[in-house]
């Protein structure tokens, strides 16, 4: 039970301090891209209030970097002091060194998985509320940056302008299909308002493909709208989306604005996030092989580092691939993390024969 303690002391301790140090500098980047906005819109309470809001989802992010290289400084130092090689006269080898640093990869996983499912999908939403919203009257429709396409059930939906609160909708069209995805009429309102009693379509134009006139109406109840929720997360979405709405999406509930390609993959893309950090524990392993003053230790640091790297950036393209449906989920999502593993396993076997 010491060597685990002693050793998941130092390895949270330096990827504790890697972490702050990597979202202190992209924060302190971003600030400066954002700065001007920032003052123009606001103050410096503003500026302090993007950051906060921006701080989840920048943790969440580098908590995977931030495990490989405080592992590599972990077994660079272990290594200086030539601790790992009088764990090694004992009989301990890199497997049991390795065994005894994942319970800290497991807490970095439990801090990731927080951070990217629970905390950062509410703070991005936030953040976008508050940018969007902060000199546009409650309620008021605001011109989307393009328009809203979505499926909701069985009818296709747009929408060219919606509120902060998804509950008041400008320039919809409506188009009603059958279970076989015919057409069975076309509505064009000016606007959308959700009450009490749900959707209400005001000042609309109503066109059946049977070749009657078009029908114009004052008002028209549209109970199987989407609601106001769906709306206000779609026609401004986040990167981080809360688990409940990936399995809805994967499922096909709802209103939908992607494929089940686009769901499968990111449901798929989560599970395969867990192991992230112990993908780049063991990449980083090799690193505590060598003598202090031998120059292949800093070698194999740095060849640890950069497949680290190449894992991100590869995993990050293929999950790309999949969203599109250019790969199936499961490729997409898991096959970064097991080539890499194994390229990381391997690598051990070769330093342990």
């Amino acid at each position: 039970m010491i060597l685990p303690r002693y050793l998941t002391r130092i390895f949270l301790g330096w990827t504790a301090a890697v972490l702050l140090g990597l979202v202190a500098l992209l924060q302190l980047l971003d600030l400066l891209d954002k700065a001007s906005e920032l003052l123009q819109r606001g103050s410096l309470t503003d500026i302090g209030r993007y950051a906060l809001l921006r701080l989840p989802t920048m943790l969440g992010q580098l908590v995977s970097l931030a495990v490989l290289v405080g592992a590599i400084l972990t077994f660079r130092r272990l290594a200086g002091t030539l601790e790992i090689t009088a764990l090694r006269t004992l009989g301990l080898g890199a497997w049991r060194i390795l065994g005894a640093m994942l319970p800290a990869c497991v807490l970095a996983v439990a801090l990731q998985a927080a951070l990217l499912l629970a905390v950062a999908p509410r703070t991005e939403r936030a953040l976008a509320d508050w940018w969007d919203g902060k000199e546009v009257a409650e309620g008021q429709p605001i011109p989307l940056a393009q328009q809203l396409w979505l499926r909701n059930g069985a009818e296709i939906v747009s929408v060219e302008s919606a509120s902060l609160d998804g509950r008041s909708l400008a320039g919809i069209l409506l188009v009603r299909r059958d279970a076989e995805g015919r057409a069975l009429e076309r509505i064009d309102a000016r606007r959308a308002i959700h009450g009490p009693e749900g959707w209400r379509l005001l000042q609309l134009r109503l066109v059946r493909p049977d070749g009657t006139r078009p029908q114009f109406l004052a008002e028209l109840a549209w109970a199987e709208g989407p609601s106001p929720e769906a709306i206000r997360d779609l026609a401004r979405p986040t990167a981080a989306q809360p688990l409940d709405r990936l399995l809805a999406g994967q499922r096909g509930e709802g209103a939908v604005t992607r494929g089940p390609a686009f769901y499968a993959t990111r449901m798929q893309a989560v599970a395969a996030t867990m192991i992230a950090p112990f993908v780049m524990l063991l990449l980083a392993m090799p690193s505590a092989f060598g003598l202090p003053r031998q120059a292949d230790g800093y070698r194999r640091g740095g060849i640890g580092l950069a497949l680290g790297l190449g894992y991100l950036v590869v995993n990050g393209l293929l999950n790309a691939m999949g969203e599109a449906g250019g790969l199936e989920s499961h490729l997409a999502a898991w096959t970064a993390p097991l080539v890499f593993a194994l390229v990381g396993l391997l690598r051990l076997w070769h330093e342990e024969a």
